[in-house]
């Protein structure tokens, strides 16, 4: 598991230095497999915060732009742009001459030199995760929070280590952050700052919208949900996906986002299904029928057979528990309200059902691992209080 340091520190103290760290978790039991280090490559001077200020197009392509960047302390320069997510007023990560960036066509980190690009001079670039180091997306500039301050060193905002554990099948408390924080705890003598998830709930009763019903309750021994209602579905806060990016995931959307990331929080899965969408008021929890198909998120048409467990509607199946969704309750830009689930599965028809069907997912290899049974509604709330 790809842990950031930064996010660990929000739940422990770190007085160590990171390899130290490592050590001390290795000898626990809790090997740490690697350690990388983002933003070690990065000059001060050469990757700043900029503003775009000006975006004109470019007069001999289409497909590129012109954006005028205010670097901070009266320094401006327009350079030329190809990304398609760039706006007025965004705050961005600059790329002077000299910079070091990772260059996805050779797969290597290349001084990067002015050009003239179809007869425009760039003497700089605005950069993509992917060429920063930091993710895997290429397909858009990185985009700042709006109180970042022009000028500023990106080393001093973005620069973080990251710890790579690999755990034996043994230890699901620490397929989670803050499992990993209470094992430091435990090593140093600390305490453990625990996450907000208060929050307040209607006055309609759940119960009056949906109820659950477990016909299966050996290989479901805990499902606790929550509604949400009047939500707008849109791209997380900078925050969320740089945290999501460093830990290997791509961020989605907000809601999937925030499962995303209790799940890696408090290593317990939640999925979030389109409220409306839904047929009739009631989740079903129970055994596929007899080559029953279900078209998950993969974009997979699947073919289920009992004991697969999955999750009902009065009419369907919308999802395969404690592996995947299904493409029918999914949430999308449309979406204003949604069930969210967090609950439990039995480990020995988890795996397999994942391993019949072929399809590994990070949820799958947690309820493998048999998680606790009293993480489903602290996870719930945790999430619900985010959303």
């Amino acid at each position: 598991m790809k842990i950031p340091l930064s996010w660990l520190r929000n739940y422990v103290e770190i007085d160590s230095s990171i390899t130290d760290l490592a050590h001390s978790l290795t000898m626990a039991g809790l090997e740490v497999a690697s350690i990388e280090h983002i933003g070690d490559k990065w000059d001060s001077e050469s990757l700043v915060v900029a503003q775009v200020i000006q975006l004109d197009q470019h007069p001999n392509a289409d497909r590129l732009r012109l954006p005028t960047l205010d670097l901070g302390k009266g320094e401006k320069i327009r350079v030329v742009c190809g990304a398609p997510n760039l706006e007025v007023g965004q705050k961005i990560v600059f790329a002077k001459e000299g910079a070091s960036l990772f260059n996805p066509r050779s797969g290597k980190h290349e001084i990067l030199k002015g050009a003239s690009i179809r007869g425009i001079e760039s003497e700089g670039m605005v950069c993509s995760a992917l060429e920063l180091g930091i993710g895997e997306d290429n397909g858009g500039i990185l985009v700042l929070d709006d109180e970042s301050v022009t000028g500023t060193p990106i080393k001093e905002l973005l620069s973080d280590s990251i710890i790579n554990t690999e755990l034996t099948p043994n230890r699901p408390d620490c397929l989670s952050v803050i499992g990993t924080a209470y094992e430091i705890a435990a090593l140093f003598g600390k305490d453990i700052i625990e996450p907000e998830s208060s929050y307040q709930s209607g006055d309609t009763k759940i119960y009056d919208r949906i109820k659950v019903s477990i016909q299966d309750p050996l290989n479901c021994p805990r499902y606790t949900g929550s509604l949400i209602e009047n939500i707008t579905v849109g791209p997380s806060p900078v925050w969320l996906q740089d945290v999501l990016t460093k830990s290997g995931q791509r961020p989605i959307n907000n809601v999937v986002d925030i499962t995303n990331y209790v799940m890696l929080e408090y290593g317990q899965p939640l999925h979030a299904f389109d409220f409306n969408k839904l047929e009739g008021d009631e989740i079903i929890v129970r055994q596929a029928s007899v080559s029953e198909s279900l078209h998950t998120l993969d974009s997979q048409r699947r073919t289920l057979m009992p004991p697969m467990l999955v999750i009902a509607d009065t009419s369907k199946s919308i999802g395969l528990a404690g592996i995947m969704g299904g493409i029918n309750t999914e949430i999308d830009e449309g979406t204003t309200d949604i069930f969210l689930e967090a609950a439990n599965f039995n480990a020995a028809n988890t795996r397999a059902t994942r391993s019949s069907l072929g399809l590994n997912t990070e949820a799958s290899y947690r309820f493998e691992r048999d998680i606790r049974h009293e993480l489903a509604p602290i996870a719930l709330k945790r999430a619900t209080y985010l959303i």
